[in-house]
C-alpha cells in the first residue's frame, strides 16, 4: 500500500467514524426541537418554554446539520480519493451535497430574510446557492425532520456512511475469517475446553 493510499484511507476512516456519530445526534437535536415545538404551541411545557429556548434549539439544529453536511462531503471527497489511489472506479457524488456544503460555506454573500438564503443578482457570487432547488437555502427547519436543510435526506447519508468498509472494519472481518478458519479446522479454541473449568 502507497503513503497515499495509506493516508486516504486514514482519512475516509475518520470521516465514516464522523458521520455514524453525527447523523443520531443530528436526528435527536430534530427530535428534541419537535418535541419542544409541539410542546410550545400546547403550551404544555414545564417549565414553560420560551421563544429563547426556542430559539437556542434552533441554533443548535443549523449547527449540528451544518457539521453532518460537512462531514458527509468530506467522506464523499475522501472516498474518491481513495478509489484513485487504488486505481478503482470512484463513485457517483450526490448531486446536491457539493453544493449545498459550498452554499453553506459562503452563505455570508447571499442576500437573507428571515427564513432563506437566496442567489444575489451578482454571478460571480454565491454559485453554488443558485444551483440549489430554487436558487435558495432554507435558514428555517423544513418540514421533513430526516431531510437537511430541507434538501438531503440523513438516512441516505447515513446509508452511504455504512456501505464504506473502514480499515477497523476490515480489520475486525479479516480476524472473524481467521477464527472461523482455525475452528473449521479444529484449531480453536487454542486451549482444551476442560482446561476452561479447572482454570
Amino acid at each position: 500500500m502507497s503513503a497515499a493510499e495509506e493516508t486516504a484511507e486514514a482519512l475516509v476512516d475518520v470521516w465514516v467514524e464522523e458521520v455514524r456519530r453525527l447523523v443520531p445526534e443530528v436526528q435527536a437535536v430534530r427530535e428534541k426541537y419537535d418535541r419542544d415545538s409541539r410542546a410550545m404551541d400546547r403550551n404544555d411545557s414545564w417549565p414553560p418554554l420560551t421563544e429563547e429556548d426556542m430559539f437556542a434549539n434552533w441554533r443548535r439544529l443549523w449547527a449540528a446539520q451544518h457539521h453532518l453536511v460537512w462531514a458527509a462531503y468530506q467522506l464523499e471527497r475522501w472516498v474518491a480519493r481513495l478509489a484513485r489511489e487504488r486505481r478503482q472506479k470512484k463513485p457517483k457524488p450526490d448531486p446536491v451535497l457539493a453544493d449545498l456544503r459550498n452554499a453553506l460555506e459562503h452563505l455570508d454573500e447571499a442576500d437573507l430574510d428571515e427564513f432563506t438564503a437566496m442567489a444575489t443578482s451578482n454571478p460571480a457570487r454565491t454559485t453554488s446557492l443558485r444551483k440549489l432547488p430554487g436558487g435558495q437555502l432554507l435558514i428555517g427547519t423544513g418540514g421533513n425532520p430526516r431531510r437537511l436543510f430541507n434538501l438531503i435526506d440523513s438516512a441516505e447519508i447515513e446509508e452511504r456512511a455504512w456501505a464504506v468498509t473502514t480499515s477497523t472494519d476490515r480489520l475486525e472481518q479479516e480476524g472473524e475469517d481467521y477464527a472461523h478458519d482455525l475452528m473449521a479446522r479444529g484449531e480453536w479454541p487454542p486451549w482444551e475446553p476442560d482446561d476452561e473449568e479447572e482454570g
